[in-house]
């Protein structure tokens, strides 16, 4: 598996995993691409043969790199934890890498607690659906 930066030619591949994903934060292919031209922006692909299996996007705020969205095409292949570590690599002058995530998605905030993230904060009824987000940060 390779995690790489993100081109415009993996767009198409990244909209449909994110479309894919119920639990996504529902990003178009617009804001995709607009993410490209960020500058503070460490938008990551993971591919194998070719293939795309998932992507992470975050922005540099020093001293915290926040995680604002990330899905993979497949669970339990270690897609999103070799994303995680590629997010990590390119944290140049960031002490720790933040998100949030809906206190209803359990397999979210297992996997995060098993990346070593813990919580920090919440925000009660944060999102559209009335639930609320919990505040994570994973120190370097």
């Amino acid at each position: 598996m390779n995690v790489r930066r993100a081109r415009s030619a993996d767009l198409g591949g990244v909209a449909a995993i994110e479309a894919s994903q119920a639990a996504a934060a529902g990003w178009s292919l617009r804001q995709f691409e607009a993410e490209l031209e960020v500058e503070s922006s460490v938008f990551l692909v993971a591919e194998e043969a070719g293939r795309l299996l998932g992507f992470a996007v975050a922005r540099r705020h020093p001293p915290r790199l926040e995680l604002l969205d990330i899905a993979v095409s497949s669970t339990r292949r270690g897609v999103g934890r070799a994303l995680l570590e590629g997010l990590r690599a390119q944290a140049a002058g960031c002490a720790r890498l933040t998100l949030e995530v809906s206190e209803r998605n359990a397999s979210a905030l297992a996997f995060y607690r098993a990346c070593g993230f813990r919580v920090v904060g919440r925000r009660p009824k944060f999102y559209n659906d009335g639930a609320g987000a919990v505040l994570m940060d994973l120190f370097r």
